[in-house]
Parts: C-alpha cells; sequence; structure tokens
C-alpha cells in the first residue's frame, strides 16, 4: 500500500472483451469490481475487497484505497475533489469489505471540507480529510511536460506476483524511461490507465501509488516500502485516458522515504500532484 503523444476517453463502463489492437483496452467491469454500494445514508458507501485491489500481498493496494474515499467525496457532496491526504493506518486483507464514510466539516459557498475514513471490522484503515469545489480552473505556470515515447512504444511495468494478478487485473501500466540512482537521484516516467471505467478523480488517485515501486527500483535490497501516508492535488480540467507520472525521490532516512508523483493528462495538461511517505521494510 503507477509533445501530444496520447488523447483519449475512459472507455465505457459495459465495454469488454480483449485488447483490439489499438492499444485500448476495454473496461472489464465498473470500479472497484461492483461499485461502491451506498449505506444506510447517502455518505456511506460499502466496498467490497476483491483480489484484483490487492497487491501481491493480499493486501488492499493503497491507490485503491486512495480511490475509494475519493469516490466517496465525490458522490456524497456532489462537488470536485481538489485536496485528500490520507493516513494508512493498517492493512486491509483481501475478501473482507471496506465501510467508507464521508462527514461534513465545514462547507462555504466555494469550497467544503470533509473528513473521510475507511473501516475494516469496525476498526478505522485509514483515515484523512478532503477538500472539493469548484475546479480551479486552467493551469496558469508549471514546469513543460516530458517527452517520453507513446504509451504504445513503452513495455508494461512487471509485477511481482505476474501479469493477470492482482493489482495488474485492472491497472495497465507502461515503463517510459528511467533515470539510474539510489536515494534522491532516482526517477522514472510511467505511462499509467485504468481497465475499468471510473471519475477522474479516482483515476488520478489510483494511479498516484508510485512511490513505492520506484522505491523499490532504486533500491534493490529492499523487501519492501509501505505507503504511511499520501496526499493529492488535483488541478481540475478532463483527463485523458493515458496519465502520464513522473515520479522522484524527495528524501529517504533510515527507515523511511518521501516521494512526489505528477500526473500528466496525455502527457501534456498538468493534472495534479502527489506525494506519498513510505516505511521501508530492509531485507
Amino acid at each position: 500500500m503507477e509533445g501530444d503523444h496520447v488523447t483519449g476517453r475512459p472507455v465505457p463502463a459495459d465495454a469488454g472483451g480483449e485488447p483490439d489492437g489499438s492499444g485500448r483496452h476495454p473496461a472489464e467491469a465498473p470500479w472497484p469490481r461492483g461499485g461502491l454500494v451506498p449505506g444506510p445514508v447517502g455518505t456511506a458507501f460499502d466496498v467490497p475487497v476483491g483480489p484484483e485491489l490487492c497487491g501481491p500481498n493480499g493486501r488492499l493496494f493503497g491507490g485503491w484505497g486512495l480511490g475509494m474515499l475519493a469516490d466517496a467525496v465525490r458522490r456524497s457532496t456532489g462537488r470536485r475533489l481538489t485536496d485528500l491526504s490520507v493516513s494508512y493506518l493498517r492493512p486491509v486483507e483481501a475478501g473482507s469489505r471496506l465501510g467508507v464514510h464521508c462527514e461534513s466539516l465545514a462547507e462555504g459557498r466555494s469550497l467544503g471540507h470533509y473528513r473521510v475514513t475507511a473501516t475494516n471490522c469496525g476498526r478505522p484503515a485509514f483515515v484523512g480529510t478532503a477538500v472539493a469545489g469548484p475546479p480551479p480552473g486552467p493551469v496558469r505556470w508549471g514546469a513543460d511536460p516530458p517527452r517520453p515515447p507513446a504509451p504504445q512504444d513503452c513495455p508494461e511495468r512487471t509485477y511481482r506476483a505476474g501479469p493477470g494478478t492482482g493489482t495488474s487485473v485492472l491497472l495497465d501500466v507502461r515503463e517510459a524511461g528511467e533515470r539510474p540512482g539510489a536515494g534522491a537521484a532516482a526517477s522514472a516516467l510511467l505511462w499509467a490507465r485504468l481497465r475499468c471505467a471510473a471519475p477522474d478523480e479516482v483515476r488520478l488517485a489510483v494511479v498516484s501509488d508510485h512511490v513505492p515501486y520506484l522505491l523499490l527500483r532504486a533500491f534493490p535490497g529492499l523487501a519492501g516500502a509501505v505507503t504511511v501516508s499520501a496526499s493529492l492535488r488535483l488541478l481540475g480540467g478532463p483527463v485523458a485516458e493515458w496519465i502520464l507520472l513522473d515520479v522522484s525521490l524527495v528524501a529517504g532516512a533510515e527507515r523511511s522515504a518521501v516521494g512526489r508523483v505528477v500526473m500528466w493528462s496525455g502527457g501534456t495538461a498538468l493534472a495534479g500532484v502527489a506525494e506519498q511517505t513510505a516505511r521501508l521494510i530492509p531485507a
């Protein structure tokens, strides 16, 4: 707990089948399988944690957890998510169910502040705060986007559990470039998309969780990297099917590291920035 190179729109939720050779992979199901089921009140949802939402250790992938909270805010408030900060308290095992709740803290004319919580077996699994409101408008400054090869020209990223299992079922991530090194010198470019239909905020939340991926690449001796906390800042505007992730390591200590993911819609328009603090597990 990943020039105008590509444009596109999310595939419809009812599409199915195998890749058609065009570089698109039809959606297999709404996200997550079965969707968020409303609870007794409109701000609570019930989420089944299937194996396709989990990593090789059989535990919920942090990006899907972030996506669940983003979707709960969107559904509960009717506003667009702009900011989400989450602490991961305990792992969630495959086969369990999460209760996802969104509670209003303060609401103004343009912005609302909310508390979001996901509970498992009556205990909080991850908690956070969110800001939602109208999109902030066109981005007025920022660095120029990287210029990697198009996604169809990039190899798929590898997974510890192998293709066709775990999160690789619903994630399509391509390795577009890497600057080797350890610590703050390491960075990677990844193209990412979901193989299921989901709102833009959810898609960005899910694919933003690729700092642990880079940590394991930069430090091959690690047994693992576990997300402790994550933040997501979204800049508004439509999001293309393919999202370019510019992943970098900011700082590290003996048992922790901080990384950043800059997300470009279609490789050209700045869509959001995410940061993660990870706990490092030595071999």
